[in-house]
């Protein structure tokens, strides 16, 4: 075999081994969210919930989802990109990373597809979107960390472990963010592109009000999350309160993105939500009911959008900065 090809194969393999890996787990995990359940328990439940409910749960999740595309729109205002082409960016990296074996496919697909569709230029794509997620990162830290204050059930559950980790991405986040807009990075200005980078992270760091800004939309983005929950969680005879309920769904999705897993996350989810709800005083089958219609619900959005999207622009686009004009303004 030529030795260029075995780095590649490593990763190959690696990128198998993860996929593997998170069938086994979410499979057990899947297990042990429906162990002793009984199914006609579920399937009742679900006939008996109050189909208004469902329709009035999509207003506060469409307008989660605009909020979750702000957080990044604000950042990047000042470049020729319209709201409504950083929604369709975002959700299509989600939507691809859901439909992923291996699920590290999100933010590459959204730099690719601003920087060469929409012409954002890269370093400030990139320090715009490393941007988003640090504040993400510092807002499920302290959601958890107020979840675990005010909720009984997210205390007694297995929510402590993943608020320390929550905290140890915070903190190793933040280290690595001063480093970079400080400077502190060896041999920076020996690369043109670090540099840029940096810049990108500079000006940034120069605009607080925006980083505020955003950061607070990103509270408001899981607020609605959790009242979304909450409203299905009435149909289903689930009393917990939105600002739990938004805890116990950002505790959830910080697992489900810790642990390998199917695509989507699928039953690595469930477990998570079906856990910390049976400990804050649900019924199992109850539980599980939300579980599987608040994924439906969280999942299938950014899915349709990817598939629209990468099949009326092709996966060229983000392969190849050829395959469209930089300054393509289209959806």
């Amino acid at each position: 075999m030529p030795s260029w090809a075995q780095p590649a194969l490593r990763l190959s393999r690696n990128k198998w081994a993860q996929a593997a890996f998170g069938v086994v787990a979410s499979g057990s995990l899947a297990y042990l969210a429906a162990h002793n359940i009984v199914w006609k328990e579920v399937a009742d439940a679900f006939l008996e919930f109050p189909p208004e409910l469902a329709l009035l749960a999509l207003v506060p999740l469409a307008a989660a989802i605009a909020f979750r595309a702000s957080r990044w729109y604000v950042l990047l205002r000042g470049e020729p990109v319209s709201f409504r082409q950083v929604l369709l960016t975002q959700n299509t990296g989600l939507g691809l990373n859901n439909l992923s074996p291996v699920r590290m496919v999100s933010e590459p697909v959204q730099l690719a597809m601003i920087n060469r569709r929409y012409a954002v230029p890269f370093p400030r794509a990139f320090a715009t979107l490393v941007g988003e997620n640090v504040l993400d990162i510092f807002t499920t830290a302290l959601m958890m960390g107020l979840g675990v204050l005010l909720s009984p059930g997210v205390r007694a559950s297995n929510a402590n472990i993943q608020l320390i980790g929550a905290f140890i991405m915070f903190i190793v986040s933040a280290l690595i963010l001063v480093a970079v807009v400080r400077g502190a990075v060896p041999w920076q200005n020996r690369f043109s592109f670090l540099q840029r980078i940096i810049e990108g992270f500079t000006e940034l760091k120069e605009q607080p009000a925006r980083l505020w800004l955003s950061l607070g939309v990103n509270i408001v983005h899981w607020l609605l999350l959790g009242l979304t929950g909450w409203v299905l969680g009435r149909g289903l005879g689930i009393d917990v309160p939105p600002v739990t309920m938004a805890t116990i769904l950002v505790a959830a999705t910080f697992f489900t993105s810790a642990v390998p897993s199917v695509p989507s996350g699928v039953g690595t989810y469930h477990f998570a939500v079906v856990t910390m709800l049976t400990e804050s005083g649900a019924d199992q089958a109850a539980a599980l009911n939300f579980a599987l219609m608040m994924h439906l619900l969280i999942v299938l959005p950014p899915t349709a959008i990817a598939l629209l999207m990468t099949g009326g622009m092709g996966l060229g686009t983000l392969r190849n900065p050829s395959s469209a004009p930089q300054g393509a303004s289209g959806e």
